[in-house]
């Protein structure tokens, strides 16, 4: 059996069965890459960076236990508020800028389907590090891989918090029929039931490389089953729009993500969609995600 985390000397080699597309600095040399195969944890590309002195720790992997594109690293304690967040739009992703749960300035950002997260001692240098990012092994097998297939929970990967726990009791399989948001098309249902009654599906759209995605999560709060539901409040430093209403949106300008809720009978829906949407877009979005949801209620 393969080793659980290896010493990486070709990237190019790993990215052949990495579940996620490997990004690497345009200009800074890599050291002490590491890559931790698939087994009791998901898979998770490591390495460090110097810039002058100061050295930076990069973090890779696909997030599959929180919402797409959300920074989750960027919590105080993982299940806290955020620290104070800044953010930039950089071709194909929305990098954000703040401490992670360690205390240390850092960046997380989201790029198809990659979560990527830089750690170092100072704003400037994690920014220059962060912005520099490109994927020079773009695999075809990207294309259309749904969540389903690449996510470590889906797969009954051994969950350890709540979170994980969500998604690996939920059973998943491809979508019974084909529909679409714009340029998201369903590609992954996941469904859990307890006393014989449906208390959880999430369904997950994409676009081709997951370069955007969405979560369309219908629960019963009544289900005596814990944490199915996130707490969607108004404080926790990150969101600069909260719309309180039928269904109450949250967005983080200038281009999300977003996140709506609202109470359909007795199903609580919430609807997340990653960045690169403004807020009009995301609106009509959000309309037409609900409109979907009355075939799983």
């Amino acid at each position: 059996m393969a080793a659980e985390i290896i010493q990486v000397d070709d990237l190019e080699n790993i990215q052949e069965r990495a579940p996620f597309l490997i990004y690497i600095p345009g200009k800074l040399e890599i050291k002490n890459a590491t890559y931790r195969n698939q087994g009791r944890k998901w898979a998770t590309l490591r390495y460090e960076c110097k810039i002058g002195y100061e050295k930076l720790r990069v973090k890779e992997f696909f997030l599959d236990w929180f919402y797409p594109g959300f920074p989750k690293s960027l919590m105080d304690s993982f299940v806290s508020s955020y620290s104070a967040i800044d953010g930039s739009i950089l071709n194909d992703r929305a990098v954000f800028y703040g401490k992670n749960y360690k205390g240390k300035k850092a960046s997380s950002s989201f790029s198809f389907g990659t979560q990527i997260e830089v750690e170092g001692d100072t704003e400037k240098n994690v920014k220059k590090l962060s912005e520099t990012m490109i994927a020079p092994y773009l695999n075809e097998r990207f294309r259309n891989y749904p969540f389903f297939r690449r996510s470590f929970f889906a797969n009954r990967g051994v969950p350890e918090w709540f979170e994980e726990e969500r998604i690996s009791n939920l059973a998943w399989k491809e979508p019974p029929e084909e529909f679409c948001v714009g340029n998201l098309c369903v590609d992954s249902v996941g469904v859990s039931h307890n006393d014989g009654r449906r208390v959880e599906t999430i369904l997950v759209f994409s676009e081709e490389y997951y370069r955007t995605a969405a979560w369309v999560d219908i629960a019963e709060p009544d289900s005596h089953l814990q944490h199915l539901i996130y707490d969607l409040r108004k404080d926790g430093n990150f969101f600069d729009v909260y719309e309180d209403g039928d269904p109450t949106v949250a967005f983080k300008r200038d281009s999300g993500p977003t996140i709506a809720r609202t109470k359909i009978g007795s199903s609580v829906v919430t609807i997340s969609i990653s960045p690169l949407f403004q807020l009009s877009e995301a609106r009509k979005m959000i309309q037409q995600f609900l409109e979907t949801v009355e075939k799983f209620i």
